[in-house]
């Protein structure tokens, strides 16, 4: 059997193109309807670790602005909200496999001890912060308003 280049080159596009088509699949559990409006923020912890969170909820929205008003020592209100699980290989949220809901969070002027912690040991304890569904780290805040960040 003779092999010609067209025959090769059909070849490398038919396993170009089946590779494509895998990353196509992998990163479809990483779509994540964005509403209208949305707006993304950047939180830094006291330890300087950073997270994301996004919402498109006017009240927030108006809330972190009047915090990234001030200057970032005055800022004292921090993220309170509902976290849920990333599922797959996303990085909607940084290096985290936990995020904000978007619709569930609030920056707020006092929290409870229980759902306070630094970014890292949500990441290492994470079923007991799913379990008392809310993330408030006493010691964040707001540092910038950012791109989508995925």
């Amino acid at each position: 059997m003779k092999i010609n280049h067209l025959t090769i080159l059909g070849l490398c596009l038919c396993i170009f193109f089946a590779a494509c088509k895998k990353d196509d699949d992998d990163n479809a559990i990483c779509d994540v309807e964005i509403p209208a409006g949305t707006r993304f923020f950047e939180f830094q912890n006291d330890s300087g670790a950073t997270f994301h969170a996004w919402t498109n909820k006017a009240d927030v929205i108006a809330a972190v602005e009047a915090q990234l008003n001030l200057p970032l020592e005055q800022r004292g209100q921090h993220i309170n909200g509902k976290i849920a699980r990333i599922e797959g290989n996303c990085a909607i949220n940084q290096n985290w496999s936990w995020y904000f809901l978007p619709d569930d969070w609030v920056v707020a002027d006092a929290s409870i001890e229980l759902c306070d912690g630094n970014p890292q040991y949500v990441e290492d304890h994470l079923e007991d912060y799913l379990a008392i569904e809310r993330y408030c780290p006493w010691g964040s805040k707001v540092l910038k308003e950012v791109t989508q960040p995925f």
